[in-house]
């Protein structure tokens, strides 16, 4: 018999067994597996109400929003108004389960969250289901259990509704089996899960923190090259000293600064060029994968010809509704053959003084982008800055070979960069795996060593739940 035939064989119940879409995890004796409705009340939120009538209570009120994966973020909380009756039936008390009931997003229907009275006097709204466990549930135990399920998309995938907008439904809540240990076991395990997972969120943000991290690095690194005092020694402290760069001068000074094509008339016929737009340019980096063409006739192609970008450009973005977007340049190396560009960006085209990469660096630094950006036009949506304004560009013109060992020291820092920024990736997208796998070890009886047959703490008092009628018995799987 196969291990799958062995798990599926009767008498011998499995986590996934009941609900279908879960993995099969064998489960322990004095293991159960009970619809949720049988171990905690299921209560369905309310929508808001604004109006207030005679005998209604103003009452806080938890949204879909509020609910993240195992934590609330209460910095905006909503309020509804309520008579004293659905005060009290959607009203929360520590020890609840709320569930998001509905999503535009199927991963996240179904995620719990532990209620610990962290507001009083507060409600729930329709797109969150209350599950209060009975006694003899432990609750963190029972959001660590219906965690499993959510994290693997099972409760998305049983989500009915519209395309854009997921229901779950209480009844499928409360049709949902999950697997009961006695009271003892369902503590040891939530305790050992509390701990473990504490440990785990503590280490997914500082991955957070550090992937947030590492843009300012390396802002301090272009400041550090447009300072001069950026050297290749990479230490904890971020860049070091060394000699700085000198006077600064206008960019119309030592390179070509040239404003781009207004977007040509369609023609039929004529000489066909790639034409980059904001689109197709950012901070340090070009995307090509969509490039516009444009159609010159032969009569014009002459015209245009200075409009042409060849290789150790810069491209400079100097209009976009977003002011950060503003001064954004990257350099080009001659990807495509015969490209223009549009006029809400300008090419710079560095003379003999300047060395291309260099001028990719300082020009994308905080310090000198900064000074472009305070020469901002118009209004929220279109954002310019003229031609006059960047050719005013003030930037640092060391000798060459001074220029040579900054952009030596720069390319240096990113590799760290780039390399920390992919350890810090892969941790991250480890997190979710690691997450269920321990999961899975819990709710299988493997994590706290008492999920064995031979085990003589299985001995623990059968679990009673008044409020269900039901009685947790030993049960004997052989």
């Amino acid at each position: 018999m196969t291990d799958d035939a062995r798990r599926a064989a009767p008498g011998r119940p499995t986590m996934g067994s009941e609900n279908r879409l879960s993995p099969a995890l064998p489960l322990p004796p004095g293991w159960a597996l009970r619809r949720v409705d049988a171990i905690a009340t299921v209560q369905p939120g309310r929508g808001a109400t604004r109006a207030r009538v005679p005998s209604t209570l103003t009452r806080r009120q938890l949204r879909c929003s509020n609910l993240g994966w195992g934590a609330l973020d209460l910095t905006k909380v909503s309020t509804t108004e309520l008579t004293r009756e659905q005060s009290r039936r959607y009203d929360l008390r520590p020890g609840d389960v709320l569930l998001a009931e509905a999503s535009g997003s199927v991963e996240r229907i179904g995620r719990p969250v532990l209620w610990n009275g962290e507001i009083e006097d507060c409600s729930f709204h329709s797109g969150l289901i209350r599950v209060r466990p009975v006694p003899g549930v432990d609750p963190r135990y029972l959001c660590h259990a219906l965690s499993y399920d959510a994290l693997r998309g099972e409760f998305g995938r049983r989500a009915r509704g519209a395309t854009g907008l997921k229901h779950l439904g209480s009844t499928a809540v409360r049709e949902w089996r999950v697997p009961v240990p006695p009271l003892a076991e369902q503590r040891r395990v939530a305790d050992a899960l509390d701990e473990l997972l504490g440990r785990l969120d503590a280490g997914e943000a500082a991955h957070n923190a550090a992937n947030q991290g590492l843009p300012r690095l390396w802002d301090s690194v272009l400041n550090a090259v447009v300072t001069g005092r950026l050297t290749e020694d990479v230490t904890a402290d971020g860049p070091t000293e060394a000699p700085p760069t000198g006077p600064l001068s206008p960019i119309a000074e030592v390179a070509e600064v040239t404003a781009g094509l207004r977007t040509p008339k369609a023609a039929e016929t004529g000489s066909s060029h790639p034409y980059l737009g904001v689109a197709n340019v950012a901070r340090e980096a070009l995307t090509l994968g969509d490039v516009r063409q444009v159609t010159i006739p032969v009569h014009a192609v002459d015209s245009v010809r200075h409009h042409l970008v060849e290789a150790g450009d810069l491209l400079v973005v100097r209009q976009n509704g977003s002011l950060e977007r503003i001064g954004q340049a990257a350099l080009w190396h001659g990807e495509l053959a015969g490209a223009l560009y549009q006029n809400h960006l300008v090419r710079i085209r560095p003379g003999s003084r300047l060395l291309p990469r260099f001028l990719e660096l300082v020009w994308n630094a905080p310090a000198i982008r900064r000074r472009l950006q305070d020469q901002v036009r118009g209004t929220t949506g279109s954002l310019s800055v003229r031609l006059e304004d960047v050719k005013a560009v003030t930037v640092p013109v060391p000798a060459l070979p001074v220029q040579e060992r900054l952009v030596r020291a720069a390319e240096v820092w990113r590799e760290h960069v780039n390399a920390t920024r992919a350890l810090v990736a892969d941790a991250r997208r480890s997190g979710p795996e690691l997450r269920l796998a321990i999961l899975a070890h819990a709710l299988s009886g493997r994590l706290t060593g008492h999920g064995t047959a031979d085990d003589p703490t299985q001995a623990d008092e059968p679990t009673r739940f008044p409020e269900t009628g039901y009685e947790q018995q030993e049960f004997d799987f052989r």
